[in-house]
């Protein structure tokens, strides 16, 4: 119970204060960001030419935003910051823009958007040498790791922590503290308390450093978790050790949940030391300070009442006993936790027991053992079958007493029936143990083999699938030779026909400006041909590549009409196949033309990322959005032909949208 407080201290003590302070101050905090950036807008006009001076100004702007509604206020801005540093290709200043896109997706809870764009911020980082792109390259790092650790994808979570960690050496102490006390905290959730500790020393060192060696009360929270870790182990030497560093700040009246926490394990240890007095008062304190702010600290006030209970009733003082085993009961419950409400329930079992009430003992024990047995001792599954003797016959125990002598006065023949009842039990065991294994193989075989036959039945669609898109590609090929050779041909020697036929006919004003009208319908009628051409088998794609047609359709939308189309590419230039190649240009294209058509966006961004194994693709608007339940059931084609190609390409989609608030899609293709 103990260790689920000890990995809990930190969060919670840094939300509740942070909240707090946040609740009590926002509206000053948003005053203080509007008088702060009208002061930045007016120094923005004064910089009105698309140079670095301007890109700085905006910059100044995006940081002057710290919580999610403040960004939101600020995001045309950073639509202008990043095209500008693209115009000026600045790409420390571009990097800072994807990293402080990917944090505000981060505090609105968008992951897949917020991982986009923080790792775009990485990839273009590089391996810096340039002091700006590695400043923002380790805190893009340690907000990925924070995201990951959220999802408790732990071990990804740690290997952006470390990796930010490194690039923090020598530098910011502070920053270098909250990431040790973070891969800390993973590696107690991972059960590697060696590694814990160490991290903890690590932290403990930054705090020294940033503080020029003059630990503060900030530090109590670090010592805690570390005699925590020792009490758990059973090492009191060292737990009393990191306690005792604590006492020259103790009571701390601001932290009581430190206060509370540090009184909860002094009261622990001596409890283990034998020393009941100093355990019943160090407890009491740990509830009193627990109380203040007791919305947060149900399971430790479970927890300390449980002990409270269980030291009365050693001492016979079974009305005080009943009051803290009724206690951590209710707060057990309101606190959700299983293991909590095990302990409370162990208590209630004990304080029944011994109140000579086996029924309700029996029951609140077997309820704590189907709540968590995998952590209840053997002891406790003892009591729980001899509770359940008692409930069914109080008179059993003497029948107990008499086997217990008659046990002593024939030893020898119990001696030898437990021997063959041994042999037997382990007889029973090994068939057991081998009709379980020909159970799991058969089982494992069959499943096997409906692995495989799925595996079968999906490779069959996918051949489907494959060959329809090569269909649909072959034959958008030939129709668009045709319409730019064929008809398209034809429709260029009428227009030379006409123009020959015009030097020899004498007509009058009137049949000249019709002959002259008909050769413009002429000309306007081969662009568009060549237009649906190039959009059946776009020129570019098969002459250039994957990222020039994709450049190339994003500039000819934009020209084509209102919307701004902001085409973002990174990532190395690697060969993808042409099937891969025609795919995605085909996934962007639909996701693009839906945006524009039926959204009515009047700014779209397409981001494209070709990592070393996979693809991203991103296409976010403004436009009208939509309600994706229906939208599924109206059976749409456009969202299902992308789908049936993200499928071929074993790839998966997200869609984010509601009615009015634009679109959000993310693609990761493996390819």
């Amino acid at each position: 119970m103990y260790q689920l407080w000890r990995r809990s201290v930190l969060t919670a003590v840094i939300l509740f204060l942070v909240t707090s302070a946040l609740r009590a101050q926002m509206d000053y905090y948003n005053q203080l960001f509007t008088h702060t950036k009208d002061s930045l807008v007016k120094e923005l006009s004064k910089h009105p030419q698309p140079d670095s001076a301007r890109a700085h100004a905006l910059m100044n702007i995006l940081n002057s935003a710290i919580f999610s509604g403040q960004k939101k206020q600020v995001i045309p801005y950073w639509e202008e910051a990043l095209l500008l540093s693209r115009k000026l290709k600045n790409k420390t200043s571009e990097a800072e823009c994807l990293e402080w896109r990917g944090t505000y997706y981060k505090s609105i809870g968008k992951t897949d958007s917020a991982l986009n764009y923080l790792d775009a911020a990485i990839a273009m980082a590089g391996d810096p040498a340039d002091r700006g792109l590695r400043t923002v390259k380790r805190f893009a790092l340690f907000e990925r790791g924070m995201l990951y650790e959220f999802h408790e994808n732990f071990y990804t979570a740690l290997n952006s922590y470390f990796e930010a960690l490194k690039m923090y050496e020598g530098t910011d102490f502070q920053r270098q503290k909250m990431i040790s006390l973070r891969i800390a905290s993973i590696y107690e959730k991972l059960h590697n308390d060696e590694k814990a500790l160490e991290y903890y020393q690590l932290a403990l060192k930054m705090f020294e450093n940033a503080r020029n060696g003059t630990p503060d009360h900030e530090a109590e929270g670090i010592y805690t978790y570390m005699a925590g870790i020792y009490y758990n182990r059973g090492d009191l030497t060292r737990a009393g050790f990191y306690l005792d560093k604590l006492k020259p700040w103790m009571p701390n009246r601001e932290e009581t949940m430190i206060t509370g926490g540090y009184y909860h394990l002094a009261g622990q240890i001596a409890l283990k030391q034998n020393k009941t007095d100093t355990a019943i008062a160090l407890l009491k304190n740990a509830l009193t300070y627990f109380n203040y702010t007791r919305q947060m600290h149900m399971d430790e006030i479970a927890d300390v009442s449980a002990d409270l209970a269980s030291l009365d009733m050693g001492r016979k003082r079974m009305k005080e006993a009943k009051k803290y085993a009724e206690q951590s009961m209710a707060f057990a419950k309101q606190s959700g936790h299983k293991e909590t409400r095990a302990k409370a329930l162990e208590v209630t079992a004990e304080y029944y027991s011994k109140s000579r009430n086996p029924s309700r003992a029996y029951q609140a024990l077997q309820e704590a053992i189907l709540l968590n047995d995998s952590v209840l001792a053997e002891t406790n599954i003892k009591q729980a079958a001899t509770l359940a003797a008692m409930y069914e016959n109080d008179k059993k125990e003497k029948q107990i007493a008499q086997l217990v002598a008659d046990k002593k006065i024939q030893s020898a023949s119990v001696k030898q029936e437990a021997l063959w009842n041994t042999i037997f039990l382990i007889t029973i065991i090994a068939f057991v143990l081998i009709g379980s294994t020909l159970y799991v193989n058969i089982k494992t075989r069959q499943k096997m083999e409906r692995q495989k036959m799925a595996e079968m039945e999906k490779e069959k669609q996918l051949m489907e699938v494959e060959a329809m898109l090569k269909g649909q590609e072959e034959e958008r090929s030939r129709l668009a030779k045709d319409l730019h050779d064929g008809l398209g041909g034809m429709l260029a020697g009428i227009k030379i026909s006409f123009s020959n036929m015009k030097e020899n006919l004498i007509l009058d004003p009137a049949n000249a400006h019709a002959f002259e009208k008909s050769l413009l319908d002429l000309d306007q009628t081969i662009s568009e041909l060549r237009k649906v051409a190039h959009n059946l088998m776009p020129e570019a794609l098969v002459k250039f590549g994957l990222t020039s047609a994709v450049r190339d359709f994003c500039n000819s939308m934009q020209l084509a009409g209102s919307t701004t189309i902001i085409c973002e590419i990174f990532g190395p230039e690697r060969e993808l196949g042409n099937i891969a190649d025609v795919n995605i240009y085909r996934i962007v294209q639909e996701l693009v033309n839906n945006a524009v058509v039926h959204g009515k966006a009047s700014q779209v961004i397409v981001q494209l990322t070709k990592a070393e194994s996979k693809v991203l693709i991103t296409v976010e608007d403004n436009g009208a959005g939509f309600d994706l339940h229906a939208q599924e059931k109206s059976g749409g084609m456009g969202l299902q032909n992308v789908k049936s190609r993200v499928n071929y390409l074993h790839g998966r989609m997200d869609i984010e949208s509601k009615p009015g608030e634009g679109a959000v899609i993310n693609i990761e293709l493996i390819v």
